[in-house]
């Protein structure tokens, strides 16, 4: 199939992921289908996509024709799955993250969509291989991973499962450059994939600074703030919301390392429903609508170097696995992924390699987790050449 084969995308689920999507998908010219279970679901979903094309045309970035054409004649709704898929080449899914729920749409949707029709799941954490399992043809099927806000957010994972053919990924990631994305191709289904992969042991390290209990939020956020970090690490971690922010460590440590296990503090804060911004109270009181950080606070043990460490030294460890083809795929994966100014290898051009790794080496000792070890293209300053 080539890219001038796709008129008709199906978007199954119509949250935020599954409305931004579709939203995308349409101002780009599609013929998309969004199903749900029930019309509530829809309409609202409707209603955010009216409102968000509102505001890009308010910005000047789509006319009002562009809005009234991706709109009024591109989006369809419907509660019927089979007249979301019917002649649609590429169907993208966007249900909930529960493993279950992902099979069971997908052995519906391996009997009912076109046997050569793109499958492609949204998730942002599940194992590609897996799911894929219950798919006729796998080879058909593989991970399309768009970052929150989609409408947003520049990056798509475009993932391969064990048995996703080349074509399919090559053709997803056509379909995410035409939507103005970039793609970037993750070479094997490992946790967390890139961009994740890459924030995971700074996860840990807040878990690990929150329980150690020295060093205040404040006084990272505050340092964080200060180079121009629009949200502070502890600050996200609120606004993601404690829960999801422990889940995830959880899946962490039972995929990559038992050191990604979720501390006491978190535990506790769940405990007492103190989960960040949805609750109006996690590690920063909310109740004014956003975190009350005190920004004079000042750490003179943690820094924004050591942050950057931690990225550096597991992006070195996603190259060395073969997660990424490049050095500049992982760099465009976190500069486009996480809003930031540039990748990790980019950053790390103008570092010494012993600023680097005595930035780890500490973290390492202090907060006793092995997981921020340098690795020894970091010692010898070799991952400069990888």
């Amino acid at each position: 199939m080539n890219i001038e084969d796709v008129k008709k995308i199906a978007v199954i689920g119509s949250g935020a992921m599954g409305h931004g999507i579709a939203q995308v998908c349409a101002v780009a010219g599609y013929s998309v289908y969004m199903t749900d279970l029930k019309q509530e679901y829809l309409d609202s979903a409707l209603l955010k996509v009216s409102e968000s094309l509102d505001v890009m045309v308010k910005k000047g970035k789509l006319t009002p024709e562009g809005k009234e054409k991706a709109f009024n004649s591109n989006l369809k709704t419907t509660l019927d799955l089979n007249e979301a898929v019917n002649g649609a080449a590429v169907v993208i899914e966007a249900v909930p993250e529960i493993m279950d729920l992902k099979k069971q749409v997908f052995k519906n949707l391996s009997d009912i969509a076109a046997p050569d029709a793109i499958l492609a799941t949204n998730t942002s954490t599940m194992s590609i291989s897996e799911i894929s399992s219950v798919v006729k043809n796998p080879g058909r099927f593989a991970g399309m991973h768009y970052f929150n806000p989609v409408t947003i957010m520049k990056l798509v994972e475009i993932i391969y499962g064990e048995k996703s053919s080349g074509d399919a990924v090559e053709l997803l990631c056509e379909i995410s450059r035409k939507c103005g994305k970039v793609p970037v191709k993750v070479l094997k289904d490992r946790p967390g994939f890139i961009v994740n992969r890459i924030s995971a042991p700074n996860q840990a390290l807040l878990s690990a600074i929150l329980d150690e209990g020295e060093i205040s939020p404040d006084e990272v956020d505050s340092v964080m703030k200060k180079i121009g970090v629009k949200m502070a690490p502890f600050e996200t971690a609120d606004f993601v919301g404690l829960d999801v922010f422990s889940h995830t460590l959880e899946y962490y440590s039972e995929t990559l390392s038992p050191q990604y296990k979720p501390g006491r503090y978190l535990n506790e804060k769940i405990s007492k429903n103190e989960l960040g911004m949805k609750t109006g109270k996690g590690i920063y009181d909310w109740s004014s609508g956003k975190a009350a950080i005190d920004t004079s606070a000042e750490s003179k043990v943690i820094s924004p170097v050591h942050f950057l460490s931690v990225q550096i030294n597991e992006a070195v460890r996603v190259y060395k696995e073969g997660i990424a083809s490049s050095k500049q795929d992982i760099d465009d994966a976190v500069k486009f992924g996480m809003n930031a100014f540039a990748g990790p290898f980019a950053l790390a051009a103008g570092m010494e390699p012993s600023q680097i790794s005595d930035a780890l080496n500490f973290l390492a000792e202090r907060f006793g987790l092995t997981i921020l070890k340098p690795e020894p293209e970091i010692l010898d300053g070799s991952f400069k050449s990888m």
